[in-house]
């Protein structure tokens, strides 16, 4: 069935004018249709135009969807607080033994005792299960996907079922210490909207951690249309930094950016192209080498700033 998209204006200026730069299909889950990649010629963000209508976004997410299949298998631990302030005391010494980096990709927060936090496209739950573990107690989430959320709801979270934007709205005002979006921003519509809701939802230094991904990196200048980054059709913005920074510095402080070593998208494009019957040296060298030796090669790359995976944290003004 062939997917129902949408003309629309650019999510981030609100612009009627861009023109199709991309055309690509769905190399990894295999949904059907032909999927694009507009520029708007005012502001130069790129987004899907048109675009799969509001209806049709659960089946972009089919059963098989890795994300929504709960592989966590820690659980619940008592007394992990240390001194009731920050994390047990073997993973605070982990943290300031040069650890900064892996905890920046990983979205760990600082610990605030009692504190509320949301985890928003928390799927399965194994991210909560996760902080659950280092000693948070108030945690809630909000997931597109109902069997996603039946998971969550039976390691016993507050999870509401429903797109961000509209329950995001179901909370207070400066209720949240800490949100997490972990790869969500780029699958929305107006991903520059939504991040003014959640600052309305953060208190006054509270924490906003997301990761998502960016086209300033080696790989999108690399494979074009067959950028993993691209996701067709899941993705609707596909942000430059300028683009993340110009989202969040009028509502937040303390900006640190981290970029995450992930070879799989090397690989995974390189894939697409061969079996496209479109193979170049690039393609071969990569394949040749394989993932579990192009992360040494994707680790550089994220150290200096190449990578398209990148993780951003940031405290509420």
């Amino acid at each position: 069935m062939k997917e129902k998209l949408e003309k629309v204006k650019c999510p981030k200026c609100g612009t009627d004018d861009s023109t199709i730069i991309f055309r690509g299909r769905d190399y990894l889950y295999q949904v059907k249709g032909e999927y694009f990649v507009s520029e708007c010629r005012f502001c130069g963000l790129w987004f899907q135009n048109p675009r799969p209508v509001a209806d049709e976004l659960i089946n972009l997410y089919p059963t098989y969807y890795s994300p929504h299949a709960s592989t966590a298998t820690c659980k619940n631990q008592p007394g992990i607080l240390y001194k009731g302030c920050t994390y047990n005391l073997r993973y605070h010494i982990k943290y300031i033994k040069n650890q900064l980096w892996k905890n920046g990709i990983a979205l760990v927060p600082q610990y605030v005792p009692n504190g509320k936090l949301l985890e928003i496209g928390c799927a399965s739950g194994d991210r909560l299960i996760s902080l659950r573990s280092l000693g948070w107690q108030h945690l809630y989430g909000i997931e597109l996907v109902p069997a996603a959320v039946e998971k969550a709801r039976v390691e016993g979270f507050s999870v509401d079922c429903g797109p961000v934007e509209e329950v995001l709205h179901n909370y207070p005002d400066k209720y949240f210490d800490v949100i997490i979006s972990s790869m969500v921003l780029e699958h929305l519509y107006n991903p520059f909207k939504v991040v003014q809701i959640i600052a309305s939802k953060l208190k006054p230094g509270g924490q906003f951690l997301f990761s998502t991904i960016s086209r300033d990196s080696l790989d999108a200048k690399i494979y074009g249309a067959y950028w993993a980054g691209f996701d067709f059709p899941r993705h609707m913005v596909h942000f430059r930094n300028k683009d993340i920074l110009d989202m969040i510095k009028d509502y937040f402080t303390k900006i640190k950016i981290y970029h995450q070593a992930a070879p799989i998208d090397f690989i995974r494009s390189s894939k697409w192209r061969r079996d496209d019957r479109c193979c170049t040296v690039v393609d071969k060298i990569v394949l040749t080498i394989g993932e579990s030796r192009l992360i040494y090669i994707a680790m550089m790359l994220s150290w200096l700033g190449f990578t398209c995976r990148v993780s951003v944290h940031c405290q509420r003004k």
